[in-house]
């Protein structure tokens, strides 16, 4: 068995035909591609901003939760220093009080001292002139013994 050469004839028509069938497939194929595309773009775009806002508000409420949370020490720390410092000056206003009382104390002991010392002193020197003559006496007792 031969076989024969078979012969086939298209016309420029018909080429550009297929052709043209052909390339609106490509078309077709080529705007499918680009919607599915598009779409998978478009999906995934939403798809990081949904994560990036969800990110953004968690992070938001933890920096949030920390703010409040340093807020509260902060206002613990400085209630502690505020009673501290009450707490010293209370006792810096006392221990002012009580040296105070203590000076103004020796200070009255100092003068009620140098007033008896004034006094000694004024009669020590309203006795000299008696003191003085002691030593006068004490020869005449001597003699009026002997």
């Amino acid at each position: 068995m031969s076989q024969e050469p078979i012969t086939v004839t298209y016309s420029l028509e018909q080429i550009l035909k297929e052709i043209k069938q052909e390339l609106h497939q490509l078309n077709q194929k080529i705007d499918s591609n680009q919607k599915e595309f598009t779409q998978k773009i478009d999906s995934n775009q939403k798809e990081f901003n949904q994560k990036l806002d969800n990110n953004q508000k968690e992070f938001n409420q933890k920096l949030d939760n920390n703010q409040k949370e340093f807020n509260q020490k902060l206002d613990s720390v400085n209630q502690k220093l505020d009673s501290n410092q009450k707490e010293f000056t209370q006792k810096l206003d006392n221990n002012q009080k009580e040296f105070t009382q203590k000076l103004d104390s020796v200070n009255q002991k100092l003068d009620k001292q140098s007033q008896e010392i004034a006094t000694i002193k004024a009669t020590l020197d309203a006795q000299q002139p008696l003191i003085q003559k002691i030593p006068d006496l004490a020869e005449k007792v001597g003699e009026l013994k002997n």
